[in-house]
């Protein structure tokens, strides 16, 4: 029996699946194959909590699911969402019993998405779930006692001959279309293309916000695309008037949902999409951005493409500052990953303001949390993130001490200067310690300040009976780290090393001076 922690997590997984399915019922034209297999996956999620003969009961809340009263995985916003779908089809508790299918997940789904109006109209969504005789999935019934009995009595009932499935999907078919206008998408981009009038251009955009949400299917993928493209166009071009921009602005505000970005990311992923039309795409994302993070970030989650989840990535960071609130949200995240994509984000977005988010982060339990928060601090720079910096590297984390002294010569931070040399100074002869100093004597090399001189000139001549290939490591690296220093005031030094007993240390001298020459050129 799993633990309420990994339980929690099955359940997340579980639901996640739901989402999945409710995503692909929306794309695909119905009988795709695509249904199926979606439906199989769904199913899957499901299979390890309803082993061995359990149900699983959830109460539905507005702010997520519960789970014998306690949350299934805080700040999950795809949870929070579908928790919301739910309650507003007045679903307050959910049962799934030991034998759920995958045809009864994908019929649930199907019923699911009816408008409200509609499953109201037909007494609920439990009386449309027992009239299709669908009996592995309950809603609102919280007795196992009386869903088994309940269950037993359906199944005795012949069919009822007034219910239709596919009459009711019909009908949810013909109460959407009848919200839009009759003029076809093609048609209407057309004529916003070509329209002057910035109030009919700003008319037809209230038309098209609900005929393009009604064409989020594949064979739709150009229009869609050249419609996204139309309106980012009209709200960036200098050329366009206040008015027209403040509509397009408008008109993609309404239309940054997570269907839309659904979409648009499965167009983006598409084998068959051209890489000019996948980086156009990309751009379109990241104008939205901003409306749609939690969205984007979800999906980063649980994307196991690396190249997938890297144009993701590059997608949150061209979005700009404007996310970096969302992003906060998941360096509290359980799974260490997800923390690390948010630290790489904040990193290339490169804002200050994200240093006092990230710092804590040094003391994360997974290594990698710690070593990407590094790379981030790099990244973003600054006084504030050398001093950052400077601090780890003269902490007691080993792992990161070498990452942080590296980074500082990375950035070329004059600032860590004394503290590096101070570092230098210190007796250490093991060979952690040597290799510690070899990564000082690294960045002192990369930033290039002439204070280091002195300090790497006297390692360079000291000579030492005891642990001598050790000491020859610290001559060679800070012979090449005058090289990199090039300045003229070492040259004497490095002409004489150049005939030094050890063959690799004259080797390192004799490149120094070619540096030195190389600068004065």
């Amino acid at each position: 029996m799993q633990n309420s922690s990994e339980l929690h997590n099955l359940i997340a997984t579980a639901l996640t699946g739901v989402v999945k399915q409710i995503k692909a019922i929306r794309y695909y034209p119905p009988k795709h194959p695509a249904l199926q297999a979606t439906a199989k996956e769904c199913l899957r999620g499901f299979e390890p909590i309803l082993a061995s003969g359990n149900q699983l009961s959830l109460t539905v809340r507005k702010e997520g699911f519960l789970f014998d009263d306690s949350q299934v995985t805080k700040n999950n916003q795809v949870l929070v969402q579908l928790a919301n779908f739910c309650f507003a089809r007045r679903i307050q508790h959910l049962t799934f019993l030991a034998d759920l299918n995958s045809s009864d997940l994908h019929h649930f789904v199907h019923y699911l998405l009816l408008d409200p109006q509609i499953i109201q109209k037909q007494g609920g969504i439990q009386v449309i779930l027992e009239k299709a005789r669908l009996t592995t999935i309950w809603t609102n019934v919280h007795d196992l006692d009386e869903i088994l009995q309940r269950r037993k009595e359906i199944e005795g009932l012949p069919k009822d001959p007034g219910f239709d499935p596919a009459a009711v999907l019909t009908e949810n078919d013909g109460a959407e279309e009848s919200q839009v206008a009759a003029m076809d998408l093609e048609t209407l981009l057309t004529k916003m293309e070509h329209e002057k009038d910035d109030a009919r251009f700003q008319h037809s955009t209230q038309e098209l916000i609900p005929l393009l949400r009604l064409q989020l299917i594949e064979k739709q993928r150009t229009l869609v695309l050249r419609a996204f493209l139309l309106l980012c166009r009209c709200a960036t071009v200098k050329q366009y008037s206040g008015e027209r921009k403040q509509s397009a602005l408008q008109a993609l505000d309404q239309l940054s949902t997570d269907d839309t970005a659904n979409y648009l990311i499965s167009f983006m992923f598409a084998e068959e999409t051209e890489q000019k039309t996948r980086k156009t795409l990309a751009r379109v994302l990241a104008f939205i951005g901003s409306k749609i993070a939690n969205q984007l970030m979800e999906i980063l989650a649980n994307e196991s493409a690396s190249a997938k989840r890297k144009l993701l990535n590059e997608i949150l960071v061209r979005s700009g500052k404007t996310i970096l609130p969302v992003v906060y949200e998941y360096l509290d995240d359980g799974r260490w990953y997800v923390v690390r994509n948010a630290i790489s984000i904040l990193g290339d977005i490169r804002s200050q303001e994200s240093l006092a988010q990230l710092t804590p982060l040094l003391q994360h339990d997974e290594i990698r949390v710690r070593r990407e928060t590094i790379r981030a601090l790099t990244k973003i720079g600054g006084k504030r993130a050398i001093k950052i910096l400077i601090q780890t590297a003269i902490a007691d984390d080993q792992e990161l001490r070498r990452q942080a002294i590296l980074s500082l010569g990375a950035i070329r931070a004059n600032s860590a200067v004394p503290a590096l040399l101070t570092m230098l100074k210190k007796s250490d002869r093991s060979q952690r310690g040597i290799d510690l100093k070899k990564d000082v004597i690294r960045s002192l090399g990369e930033i290039c300040d002439p204070e280091a001189i002195p300090e790497l000139a006297k390692i360079v001549l000291k000579k030492s009976w005891l642990r001598r290939k050790l000491n020859d490591e610290l001559r060679i690296v800070a012979a090449t780290s005058l090289g990199d220093i090039a300045n003229e005031s070492t040259r004497s030094l490095l002409e004489k090393t150049t005939h030094d007993r050890t063959a690799a240390v004259a080797r390192a001298a004799a490149q120094a001076l070619k540096q030195l020459d190389k600068a004065k050129e």
